[in-house]
């Protein structure tokens, strides 16, 4: 089995939320700490946060708010000697299920769910380029499209607005 460490992406400036979305409680704790739980329970012992999440030892973006792709394509290169790949899994999907985390590790090399870039299971190395959206990380890193089952497409939901969140967070 490859080795794999999860990364949970927290680097977003949160403007729609109005207040950074790492630090909203969900369940009694903060998002980041669910989303560093959930990648735990699917099996995964290493967990980086990526971003600057105050009161949280994290690994800031060689550009602040530049992005995710930026972000993922950065540690992709830097544990390429550490890891075979790297489980991302952003900060505002809280409904996620440990069964959607682990089916993209069941599968070889890089992987996401048709529609849902986000989250992935990238292999690590070097890629040439300068990555403003995560599908065009996800097309240079030739990333293969799985299915999603129909059971899991509520577990996909994120957020960005306080609307949002009051849906989610009941």
């Amino acid at each position: 089995m490859a080795k794999t460490a999860g990364v949970v992406l927290a680097g977003g400036r949160s403007a729609r939320m109005g207040t950074n979305k790492a630090l909203l409680l969900y369940k009694n704790i903060p998002l980041v700490e669910h989303m560093s739980q959930l990648l735990r329970q699917s099996g995964l012992a290493d967990i980086y946060i990526s971003g600057d999440v105050p009161g949280y030892d994290c690994i800031n973006d060689a550009v602040r708010h530049d992005g995710p792709a930026q972000a993922m394509h950065n540690l992709l290169e830097r544990f390429e000697s550490d890891y075979d790949r790297l489980l991302f899994v952003p900060v505002d999907m809280p409904l996620i299920e440990v069964q959607v985390l682990n089916e993209l590790m069941g599968h070889d090399g890089s992987v996401y769910y048709d529609g849902y870039p986000l989250p992935t299971c990238l292999s690590t190395g070097r890629e040439t380029g300068d990555y403003q959206a995560v599908r065009d990380l996800l097309t240079a890193k030739k990333a293969r499209r799985i299915d999603l089952a129909p059971a899991y497409k509520k577990s996909m939901s994120n957020i960005n607005t306080q609307q949002d969140w009051e849906i989610i967070a009941l």
